[in-house]
């Protein structure tokens, strides 16, 4: 979780801590879920029926605690050092040289292939 916190500030579009932490409530409830119902008892098992958690309460908390203690333990892993070179802008600076920005598709491209 602190790793892809980490990783979505060095992006132009931060993710929201609390839109992160709800992925992985989520995440943590369906897995607890499976764990409850095995595959060999019953061949259709319940849905999972997600309770939000609440934001007054201590799992919010400890998940909020949880990420930023991974986010600095990572952080001081690296050094501080989160200096990254998109390839992106190498992309677009090559298109500009080839003339090519301009059509339509060619900028998406190299992503949808991917």
């Amino acid at each position: 979780m602190g790793a892809l916190y980490l990783a979505s500030k060095l992006q132009e579009c931060p993710v929201r801590m609390r839109g992160l932490i709800n992925v992985y409530d989520i995440l943590i409830q369906g897995t607890a879920h499976k764990r409850k119902a095995p595959a060999s008892q019953d061949p259709h098992p319940p849905e999972l029926k997600y309770v939000p958690m609440s934001y007054l309460g201590n799992t919010f908390y400890d998940l909020e605690d949880a990420l930023l203690v991974s986010e600095m333990q990572i952080l001081k892993w690296l050094g501080f050092n989160t200096d990254v070179v998109l390839s992106y802008r190498t992309l677009v600076n090559y298109l500009r040289l080839l003339g090519l920005p301009g059509r339509d598709g060619v900028c998406q491209r190299p992503w949808i292939s991917q």
